[in-house]
């Protein structure tokens, strides 16, 4: 069992220090404007030739210049294809289903805009474009990509003021944000996909088609994934205020059957679609999900 998380402060310095020699790497080629991280499907497109590169801590060593080394004692990498930043798009669910808690220590939104924050703060870090995207019934707030230490104060402003409300259409919402974005690059996707399955899959099938590199942290509580009861039930609609009365059996039933489906339905396509899909739960330490998701990426290198 996971250990309990006991609430989240945006960007909790100690956190920070788990993941900071870890860099995120994209899956796809990127369009950039500056030399980075990330294969480009352009030669001579975002560094103006330059043959070297400082050397990062966790790379592979097989690219170092071991003469160029030898001549300056500086660690540099070679270059044989282009390298660039990258683009990416933080896309946080904001809806009212996210300040969900029950027994967790603190509610899926707050954990989420925790993670959006750590992943901007570490993308901007190795010198790549962050932006970010809120979104309930549809794309709410949108801020482009940028690489300053300005946009990451910007970000984390946002987040820090932003409160959950409104309801779900995440399918659509998803796709009006990827309609606003036209570079390839990296989204991420902070939300508990409480939709209809089909417009969820749709909308990942268009962030794919829009050449984006998709990594989605499906955020749960406890108790949405594991009621066990069999005493009256009171459920509670947080969008719309509808109610409904259920003994504990039908509804224990009802909410493990209907979820494992959605579950393997959205699992599915993800796989399918070449998605990397992490199933977070709100009592975890939120370091643990970016941890898991980190080291996936570093074995791109």
């Amino acid at each position: 069992m996971p250990a309990r998380y006991r609430g989240p402060v945006l960007l909790p310095p100690g956190e920070l220090a788990a993941i900071g020699n870890f860099y995120l790497r994209v899956k796809i080629l990127a369009e950039g404007a500056v030399a980075g991280l990330h294969k480009s499907p352009y030669h001579g497109f975002s560094s103006e030739f330059l043959e070297h590169r400082p050397y990062m801590p966790g790379e592979s060593s097989r690219y170092i210049d071991w003469r160029k080394y030898a001549k300056t004692d500086r660690t540099v990498v070679r270059l044989f294809e282009d390298e660039t930043n990258l683009a990416a798009h933080l896309l946080l669910d904001k809806s009212n289903s996210m300040a969900f808690a029950g027994s967790a220590p603190c509610g899926k939104f707050e954990y989420a805009r925790t993670l959006a924050g750590a992943l901007a703060w570490l993308l901007i870090r190795q010198r790549d474009a962050a932006g970010l995207a809120l979104f309930d019934e549809r794309t709410r707030r949108f801020m482009p990509p940028r690489s300053t230490g300005r946009q990451l104060s910007a970000i984390l402003t946002v987040l820090s003021r932003t409160e959950p409300g409104g309801g779900t259409h995440c399918g659509s919402a998803l796709e009006e944000a990827a309609a606003r974005i036209s570079r390839r690059g990296l989204c991420i996707v902070f939300s508990d996909l409480l939709d209809d399955t089909e417009p969820v899959v749709r909308a990942l099938r268009r962030l794919r088609f829009n050449h984006q590199d998709v990594l989605v942290f499906w955020i749960t509580a406890p108790d949405e994934t594991a009621l066990r009861t069999t005493g009256p039930v009171r459920l509670n609609d947080m969008e719309t205020g509808a109610e409904a009365v259920l003994d504990g059996r039908t509804a224990t039933t009802f909410l493990h059957e209907g979820f494992q489906r959605h579950r393997q339905r959205i699992g599915q396509a993800c796989r399918d679609l070449n998605i990397d899909l992490e199933e977070v739960s709100t009592i975890e330490p939120f370091a643990a999900p970016l941890m898991r998701v980190l080291e996936k990426r570093r074995r791109l290198l």
